[in-house]
């Protein structure tokens, strides 16, 4: 996952039980003010689960078109239902007119 997006540097504190989910939001633009709109919402997933559907989500946003104010895909995962900035695993974007998720580090 370290490819793809802000991730999270502490990767050895995570508990084996540990559970994460992920929300996939849509920023638009609406009388120069940014709102983000939640698309999808996907709570309780496992280690792996997490990372296989993290990995389909960002394929299947890289071929959804935007809404006609949308400015950016969010994808941010959390590592429980507590979503706090303190709590993000993985998080990236990806801009109207690009190809490419961001790839900035935490």
């Amino acid at each position: 996952m370290r490819d793809y997006g802000q991730t999270n540097i502490f990767d050895d504190v995570i508990r084996d039980d540990e559970t994460f989910v992920i929300v996939v939001q849509e920023v638009t633009e609406h009388n120069g003010q940014l709102q983000k709109r939640v698309l999808r919402e996907y709570p309780s997933l496992k280690m792996d689960g997490m990372k296989n559907l993290f990995s389909h989500l960002r394929d299947v946003y890289m071929e959804e078109p935007f809404s006609e104010e949308g400015k950016y895909f969010d994808i941010t995962v959390y590592t429980n239902e507590d979503y706090a900035g303190d709590n993000i695993y993985a998080h990236t974007k990806r801009y109207r007119n690009s190809k490419e998720w961001t790839t900035t580090s935490k």
